[in-house]
């Protein structure tokens, strides 16, 4: 499978789930939310 560059915007319970899914399914994720500390925990995993 090649890898998909995805960009999820909005971080609340599904867009950080589907995030993560992403992530860790090899995606090249970006993921942008309203408040920076949001998408913190998510950039250590792996995303933009």
């Amino acid at each position: 499978m090649s890898e998909t560059p995805v960009t999820v915007l909005g971080l609340g319970d599904m867009g950080t789930a589907l995030a993560r899914a992403l992530v860790g399914a090899g995606h090249r994720t970006t993921v942008w939310n309203r408040t920076a500390a949001e998408a913190e925990a998510l950039a250590a995993e792996g995303a933009r």
